[in-house]
């Protein structure tokens, strides 16, 4: 009906500039999922929400805090789904990345995206002690405008990525690039870290 009109041009204009802010307004939001039983029963303290909180905020962003996410692959699914639906730009998780069998995060983010980046972090033998997976990876996938972005559990290794994150958002960067720079840094980590470790032992 638009284009039939003389304001047509005019029209597509408005809504090209009302699609944009709300794409604008979108990016802006972010909502951060703690996950595991060990935070729900109380036997860890979240350190990771609060600190992604401020640092977000303190660039103009507005973050909301989700529940804890269970180990459960259909609660994952399901929390990440509603947080889609809530035009969230930015969905990011700590923990629940690893090798066991409890560990849903990266698998819920696949159901979701099946395109989804998820290199490993670090990778062993399958059936390692209480392992069941071959290694740890992280995910970064997208719906839409909104970006799910799945990180481990300890604090120093959220502060890493944080970090990669907000370089690959800064610069635009694809889903696949995001996912390099945060693995490829917290490879380095884990691998400084078992260096140092070895080194303290001899």
């Amino acid at each position: 009906i638009c284009y039939e009109n003389a304001n047509g041009n005019e029209m597509q204009e408005k809504v090209e500039e009302m699609v944009d802010e709300i794409t604008r307004k979108i990016s802006r939001r972010v909502i951060v999922f703690p996950t595991g039983f060990e935070l729900k029963k109380g036997l860890i303290e979240d350190t990771n929400t609060p600190y992604i909180k401020q640092i977000f905020e303190s660039r103009g962003y507005k973050v909301s805090v989700g529940e804890i996410i269970e180990d459960d692959f259909y609660d994952v699914v399901n929390k990440i789904s509603d947080a889609v639906s809530r035009a969230f730009g930015l969905i990011i998780t700590t923990g629940g990345v690893g090798a066991e069998d409890k560990d849903k995060i990266v698998e819920g983010v696949l159901e979701l995206d099946p395109e989804a980046a998820t290199p490993y972090i670090v990778k062993f033998k399958q059936g390692t002690g209480r392992h069941t997976k071959d290694g740890v990876r992280i995910a970064v996938g997208n719906i839409g405008p909104s970006l799910i972005v799945s990180l481990p559990g300890p604090n120093d290794e959220v502060q890493i990525a944080i970090e990669a994150l907000l370089h690959g958002i800064d610069h635009f960067e694809r889903k696949d690039l995001i996912a390099k720079r945060i693995a490829e840094k917290l490879s380095y980590r884990l691998m400084k870290k078992n260096l140092d470790h070895m080194c303290h032992k001899h």
